[in-house]
């Protein structure tokens, strides 16, 4: 078995697992699923906050990938939860840098999946996006974005899989600010899902204005 085939028969075995874990308490804490502790709503609920404590308003209404990417307790945790939205059929992840690959590696660490880094290198025309790494055409993949705005750089990243030959199973955001991005992927006939918006990104940072220090 390749090593790309037994990584992805881990992911598959990884999800199956967790799927049983909800249910099972003593198996759930014996495999340090947080699941045990927490439901994942509660989970996300409290990283939000503490992501927009984090990052939110260092340059007004700004969400800062620096600030909440590098702090390995948020980084942790939205690892884990993102680990459970990446499609069931995907060889491997792409993190571009230098934030995604960030959360790129973390991803990657967490589901098993092998890891492609997007990042600029010298063209004839100037700069460009270009993948590193393993990537074989016909393989399906996973853009992986810690901050989506417009979409331009999640667009690039697109471009730059494809490329490749190899096909863009979607892009997933830890942040979506909804300035078109969804948009702007759409019409590449890429999907674009996130684990926090800008609808509630603005309501936490509300909520932490008015809490009485």
């Amino acid at each position: 078995m390749s090593t790309t085939t037994a990584d992805h028969h881990q992911h598959h075995d990884r999800q199956d697992a967790g799927d049983e874990m909800s249910a099972d308490f003593p198996t759930a804490l014996a495999a340090g699923d947080p699941r045990a502790f927490q439901p994942d709503g509660v989970r996300r609920t409290e990283l939000l906050a503490d992501v927009v404590s984090a990052a939110w308003g260092t340059h007004g209404e700004f969400i800062d990938a620096d600030q909440f990417l590098t702090k390995p307790t948020v980084l942790r945790r939205l690892v884990s939860l993102l680990a459970g939205r990446v499609p069931p059929d995907v060889d491997r992840i792409v993190g571009r840098e230098p934030h995604s690959l960030v959360l790129g590696t973390g991803l990657a660490l967490e589901t098993g999946l092998p890891l492609v880094i997007a990042r600029t290198a010298p063209a004839p025309s100037g700069e460009e996006l270009r993948c590193f790494g393993e990537l074989h055409p016909g393989e399906r993949v996973l853009v992986v974005e810690g901050v989506t705005g417009t979409g331009a750089s999640a667009e690039r990243a697109v471009l730059a899989v494809r490329e490749r030959g190899a096909t863009v199973a979607g892009v997933l955001a830890a942040v979506d600010r909804d300035r078109g991005a969804e948009s702007r992927l759409g019409a590449l006939a890429v999907g674009l899902d996130r684990l926090f918006d800008d609808r509630e990104l603005r309501a936490a940072a509300r909520r932490e204005q008015e809490t009485p220090r």
